[in-house]
């Protein structure tokens, strides 16, 4: 599987297989990104609902007509049938008026869809979560990067810091070879 880096509010990752992961890219640059390495999005994963990650969800899903898969304890929040709970992250939901977009697949720990292992990852989000396949995860904002290196999310945005904590250590216990992270550089563990 390749993976290709389209750069937005936050990293969106574009892959071989289909897949683009977050919604933070514009469609604009969604469809660059296709077209240059011959991709055809089938569907759109979405790690949680902070507003850098599903800001461009809703014309991504229309443009490219793929389906949504987000975490199924997110899914209120990215439907619009729920506000996003306070804090800097609902502030900037609200200010930057997200679009709803209709989820097609929830997912929880465990699901599978096109080979992507969904992982829960509490803390950052209710739903937060992250996807597996072939060793590679993709962590949204559970896992960033700092040089290279793992680092949790940052506390003001989290909701509930130690879940977050405890979510870092169990993602990174799973060892991947590589992790595409919602923001800085892509992260590679020693076996």
């Amino acid at each position: 599987m390749e993976v290709y880096l389209v750069k937005g509010m936050s990293n969106s990752y574009l892959t071989s297989d289909g897949v683009l992961i977050d919604a933070g890219a514009s469609v604009k640059d969604v469809l660059r990104a296709a077209g240059q390495h011959g991709v055809k999005v089938r569907y759109l994963f979405i790690t949680h609902y902070h507003v850098d990650h599903v800001r461009r969800a809703a014309e991504i899903a229309e443009a490219l007509g793929c389906r949504v898969v987000a975490p199924e304890l997110d899914s209120d929040v990215i439907e619009g049938r729920s506000p996003p709970p306070g804090g800097l992250a609902g502030l900037f939901h609200r200010l930057l008026r997200v679009r709803p977009v209709r989820v097609d697949v929830k997912v929880r720990d465990g699901d599978e869809v096109e080979g992507y292992r969904a992982v829960a990852a509490p803390g950052h989000t209710p739903g937060s979560t992250a996807y597996v396949k072939e060793g590679v995860m993709f962590s949204g904002d559970a896992v960033l990067s700092s040089r290279g290196r793992p680092v949790p999310p940052p506390r003001r945005y989290n909701l509930d810091q130690a879940r977050a904590e405890e979510s870092f250590r169990r993602l990174l216990a799973l060892r991947p070879s590589l992790i595409y992270p919602g923001h800085g550089e892509p992260i590679r563990l020693q076996p």
